[in-house]
């Protein structure tokens, strides 16, 4: 989650850093910018003996060696900070996850993990330092070696940083695919033509009620059943669970990361990040959440609140990350019950030992379950959702509790462990007979945020997001292909809670409906698109006020 670690706002800067980290960044500030200044201009004042610094060339000389050093140390930056993203949260990520994430406001920040805020201050911030430190240090021993060949080597060294700056902007602008992106801005607004809103329909629940447990396991994709090499299956717990699978989740534009995968499959629509109000702020890093994610959207927990559910959402870290907090709250969730509160609720402090100093995912099951219990006891309808974090890129967060080879067999090892737990906890409910009146999904947030290494030796070429239906009677869904968008409408149906399962909702189409396979095709291709991400009148407007839900 992507959460789970996430692209981290660059305005978190140097927070987080521990006592190393802090003498690290001053020696090499040291070098690296005092060094180059010195260099540049300032010298020692012979009078009195006294270390004063005093200027030996012109300004105009000092101030553009100085521009000098800035610009190799912003080249060194723009080098490294893209294999740092994807060194750090896998070759998928998109500009438009960083710009969200950039967007989220610094309460954000606080809830990251603090070796994720070191590992960036280290890599991104003090890294880039050696490149102007390296070009003072020739810079120096040049002028008093070969002082005839001085003014050479600084035109050199000019050269040198244009052209490393212009090959580090090539670097980030290709690395991040800033020209698709663009492009996309000024893309057809096909988003427009293509929603359907719910508000606009009519749900009505059955006499008797069910209740929808929904398991977001973090990067949980189906060829994590056939690992290469030796087709390894890191998630047979749960494939040996009852119920039905669908084949082919393909990950559509918008779904991507984990805040995105939920908001999509409870709402029907992509998550984009806001922009219409940046001009009115006047500032970039304000967070544009304040008022709720999308508050002008009718998401599914909207519609099952106005019908007497009551609804809950629970995770291992810090509820601030990427805005979930102020999803669930601005839709209508009961209960979002994250680090904070599980540490409220009494849970063993030593038990908060994962990504963000938060519970495990083991943990977490124990405790959805007391909570699951609880609820069918009030015998009241009720929705749990919840998202683990262990099994995130690149390696996973192993518990504790996890046998010696799970421990130390990387991401494939961190799946075993946390799939048999939740397997452990869906096998506890069927025993109990929950499936009398619960409907329980298990589904992937989004796909492993895999290397592009771990992609050539690990997995297929042909990736699909898992998802698996646990119902009383096996119902079956009427197509094997599917997207996050379809997910709201087909919760819906298993709920009993809409008439005509054709009906679309949002982008979706329950997978219940009867749509004929060649019209199904036609609308996938299209939101499936990148233009469903170009900017879009009808969805400027889910951010704008607060309306009802849709009855």
């Amino acid at each position: 989650m992507s959460q789970a670690r996430r692209v981290i706002p660059l305005s978190s800067l140097m927070m987080g850093l521990e006592t190393h980290g802090v003498v690290s960044w001053c020696i090499i500030y040291t070098c690296g910018v005092f060094w180059p200044l010195k260099e540049a201009g300032f010298r020692k004042s012979k009078k009195s003996g006294l270390s004063l610094l005093t200027f030996s060339q012109p300004i105009s000389c000092s101030m553009n060696k100085l521009v000098r050093y800035i610009c190799f140390y912003l080249a060194g930056v723009l080098l490294l900070l893209p294999f740092w993203i994807f060194g750090t949260f896998g070759s998928g990520v998109t500009v438009e996850q960083i710009i969200f994430h950039l967007r989220s406001g610094i309460e954000a920040v606080e809830a990251i993990d603090r070796t994720l805020r070191i590992s960036f201050a280290q890599h991104v911030l003090l890294m880039p330092l050696l490149f102007p430190l390296t070009a003072a240090i020739l810079s120096i021993t040049v002028s008093r070696l070969a002082r005839g060949r001085s003014a050479i080597v600084e035109k050199l060294l000019g050269i040198s940083c244009l052209l490393l700056l212009l090959a580090g902007s090539a670097t980030f602008i290709y690395k991040l695919h800033i020209p698709q992106y663009i492009a996309s801005r000024f893309g057809n607004d096909i988003f427009s033509g293509l929603y359907v809103d719910p508000s606009k329909q009519r749900f009505k629940p059955p006499a008797k009620k069910k209740n929808l447990v929904l398991i977001y396991v973090e990067s949980l994709e189906t060829d994590l059943a056939g690992i290469r090499p030796g087709n390894v299956n890191a998630i047979s717990a749960i494939e040996e669970l009852p119920g039905i699978k669908v084949k082919d989740f393909l990950p559509a534009p918008g779904t991507g990361w984990s805040i995105a995968g939920i908001f999509s499959s409870q709402s029907g629509v992509p998550l984009k990040p806001f922009y219409y109000n940046l001009k009115a702020e006047g500032n970039f890093m304000g967070n544009f959440a304040q008022q709720g994610l999308c508050p002008n959207l009718v998401c599914v927990s909207d519609i099952l609140s106005r019908n007497g559910y009551t609804q809950y959402f629970l995770t291992g870290p810090d509820l601030r990350f990427a805005d979930m907090d102020k999803f669930f709250s601005s839709h209508h969730y009961n209960f979002a019950i994250g680090r904070d509160e599980w540490l409220k609720r009494g849970v063993d402090k030593e038990l908060f030992t994962t990504w963000g100093d938060g519970i495990q995912d083991d943990t977490l099951f124990d405790e959805a379950y007391k909570i699951i219990s609880s609820e069918r006891a009030r015998k009241r309808p009720f929705v749990v959702s919840l998202i683990t974090v262990d099994t995130h890129f690149p390696d996973g967060f192993p518990s504790p509790r996890c046998n010696s080879d799970e421990a130390h067999s990387s991401f494939a090892g961190a799946f075993r462990y946390t799939t048999r737990q939740l397997a452990a906890m869906v096998g506890k409910l069927i025993a109990d007979g929950a499936l009398e009146d619960t409907e329980i999904i298990i589904m992937g947030d989004h796909l492993f945020m895999a290397s592009d290494e771990q992609i050539r030796d690990n997995f297929s070429s042909d990736r699909r997001v898992y998802f698996k239906m646990i119902t009383a009677g096996n119902r079956k869904p009427n197509r094997e292909t599917m997207t996050h968008f379809d997910i709201a409408p087909t919760i819906l149906d298993l709920l009993g809670m809409r008439k005509n399962p054709d009906e679309h909702f949002g982008l979706g189409i329950s997978l219940f409906s009867k749509i004929p396979p060649e019209q199904y095709a036609h609308h996938l291709k299209q939101v499936m698109s990148d233009d469903i991400l170009s900017p879009s009148i009808v969805y400027d407007r889910f951010w704008k006020s607060s309306r009802q839900a849709g009855r």
